[in-house]
C-alpha cells in the first residue's frame, strides 16, 4: 500500500512539473527550436541553415526563430503558437524566394 502511494504521488510531481515547464515557456521553446530546425533542414536543404537563436516577440505574439546560412546571411520568422509552437510565419516567404533565386 505505500509503495503504491509513494508511485502516484511521484506521478502527480512529475506532471505538475510538467504543467509548470509548459506555462514558464521552457517545453514550448524547445519545441520551437527542435521544429524550426528540423522544418529548415527538410524544406531548404541547400542553404545549409543553422539555428541562432528564439526569442519570445510580444508584438507578433509568436517566437522569432533567426538562422545563418554557410554565407552568414541571417534569416527570421515567426513560429508559434505560444504554447505549442509548430506553424511557421510570417518571414518563410522571403527564405522561399531566397531558396529559389539561389539554390535551385
Amino acid at each position: 500500500m505505500k509503495k503504491k502511494k509513494i508511485i502516484i504521488i511521484s506521478i502527480i510531481v512529475v506532471i505538475l512539473l510538467i504543467i509548470v515547464l509548459w506555462v514558464a515557456g521552457v517545453i514550448p521553446k524547445q519545441i520551437a527550436k527542435v521544429y524550426g530546425t528540423i522544418y529548415m533542414k527538410v524544406n531548404f536543404p541547400g542553404m545549409q541553415l543553422k539555428y541562432v537563436s528564439l526569442e519570445w516577440s510580444k508584438y507578433h505574439e509568436n517566437y522569432i526563430i533567426t538562422f545563418k546560412d554557410r554565407n552568414n546571411q541571417t534569416y527570421g520568422c515567426v513560429i508559434g503558437p505560444k504554447y505549442f509552437p509548430v506553424s511557421i510565419g510570417q518571414g518563410i516567404f522571403a527564405i522561399e524566394e531566397t531558396y529559389r533565386e539561389y539554390y535551385l
